[in-house]
């Protein structure tokens, strides 16, 4: 339980409930009216104490010690092998797009989650165009597992990924041929059941 410090401004007001509230119902001026809120109390903060905003929390001038935290990335191709992240040896580029892609299942799966009960059939969908380009092959298949492990189901495009990974029970696979000289576009359909890939129709 909270309660808003006197001489808030209405427009705080009118929107501090906005967020309690799922999004789908929110009409877009609602939505804007929160957005708007958000933006400018974080510029107002940030000219108020600017170093407070680039600064890390821990090392805030008057605030204690309590924890230090090190990110290691960890390579599953090469168990035990790890390396510390720092300001000189940052995440390489798939690896910050890997990284991406867990805080987005993780908040989709966590979204559906917290309809379950207001809508219970919500499907629990995501869709992915030109899916984990510039990702390492390998981890294709841990990707597809983590969605597998959330309980997420997936619309996937991509020019080369097929999806037919061990971890990953159950999938229609589409295959768009297109030749130049004709009109249209030939799809493939395949099933995948964890084990074959069997063509199903033309």
């Amino acid at each position: 339980m909270f309660e808003l410090a006197d001489g808030v401004e209405a427009a705080v007001k009118a929107a501090v409930d906005l967020p309690r509230s799922l999004s789908g119902l929110r009409t877009r001026e609602q939505s804007e009216q929160l957005r708007d809120v958000l933006q400018r109390r974080t510029e107002d903060a940030r000219r108020a104490d600017p170093p407070l905003a680039v600064r890390p929390p821990a090392r805030r001038p008057g605030l204690p010690r309590l924890v230090r935290l090190h990110h290691r990335v960890v390579n599953d191709a090469a168990p035990g092998n790890s390396r510390r992240l720092s300001g000189r040896t940052g995440p390489g580029q798939g690896e910050q797009r890997v990284l991406s892609y867990l805080v987005l299942f993780a908040a989709a799966a966590a979204h559906f989650t917290s309809l379950a009960d207001a809508a219970p059939h919500t499907p629990r969908l995501i869709l992915l165009d030109d899916a984990f380009a510039k990702v390492d092959e390998p981890t294709h298949a841990r990707l597809g597992r983590i969605l597998v492990d959330l309980d997420l189901d997936f619309v996937l495009t991509s020019e080369r990924l097929i999806g037919n990974w061990p971890d990953v029970p159950s999938l229609h696979i589409y295959e768009c041929l297109r030749d130049p000289h004709v009109r249209g576009v030939a799809t493939l359909h395949y099933t995948w059941n964890g084990r074959q890939r069997r063509l199903t129709s033309v």
